[in-house]
């Protein structure tokens, strides 16, 4: 019998905060190849769509593209395409094909997402955050920044609701980096900026976990695009003391 959907997770994330990536790689195949033994579509979706955001990630966009088809395949067959699982598992295949360069496809998805997200849960509930945030993405590309920039906003005002430092650190960052490229907003980005590195000082060191100092490396990366030397130091040091004792 395969183990439980919820011990799968949380085995994948002890493996993921250890960076032992080709052991939850494996892990996450052999628990689909299970589920499938079961013929249990429910698990097959849920595992496809923790594998197509580990591809993503750490692994191939082709490898990512294919988890994303198979789960929105199995939504279909299973019934499920118009439900509260599906519109977290659409954005998550519409962050993959952004990912894998194809727009169109990926502004499809965003579209079905948002109108499952709109249906399933309260406006302004946190899962819009991450919606937002990365429907803001597809729009950097073609360099449609006030597009992008309104929906960083969006995501702004519900991350700041909830109080979650990480997430509003990374889309202030964000936000920052498109100021700097509007005319007229760079006062914005500086604000922005400043913003997005006081909300990691605001995380309390206890509840610092390795996500909080996987953020950290991130907007290390952000500060050096934006010229801010000592905050970019100040981030990557930290992330790095704490991969060092891990």
């Amino acid at each position: 019998m395969r183990m439980p959907l919820e011990d799968v997770i949380a085995r994948l994330d002890s493996l993921l905060s250890r960076e032992q990536f080709d052991e939850a790689k494996a892990f996450l195949y052999e628990s689909l190849a299970d589920a499938r033994a079961e013929n249990d579509l429910p698990g097959q979706i849920s595992l496809y769509n923790e594998i197509m955001g580990f591809e993503r990630q750490y692994g191939a966009p082709e490898a990512a593209l294919s988890a994303a088809d198979a789960a929105l395949r199995l939504l279909d067959g299973a019934g499920m395409a118009v439900s509260k699982p599906a519109a977290m598992i659409v954005l998550n295949a519409a962050t993959v094909y952004h990912r894998a360069g194809k727009n169109n496809e990926a502004r499809a998805l965003y579209d079905r997402a948002e109108s499952l997200f709109g249906k399933y849960y309260p406006p302004g509930a946190p899962e819009f955050a991450g919606l937002y945030n990365n429907r803001a993405a597809v729009y950097l590309n073609p360099g449609e920044y006030e597009k992008a920039a309104y929906y960083y906003e969006r995501a702004l005002g519900v991350l700041r609701r909830y109080g979650d430092f990480c997430e509003t650190a990374v889309t202030c960052l964000n936000l920052a980096g498109l100021c700097a490229r509007l005319p007229g907003r760079e006062d914005e980005a500086k604000t922005y900026a400043a913003a997005g590195v006081m909300s990691l000082e605001r995380q309390p060191e206890a509840e610092r976990g390795a996500y909080y100092y996987y953020t950290c490396r991130k907007c290390a990366a952000a500060c050096a695009e934006l010229g801010m030397a000592q905050e970019e130091q100040t981030l990557r040091e930290r992330a790095d003391r704490y991969y060092a004792g891990h």
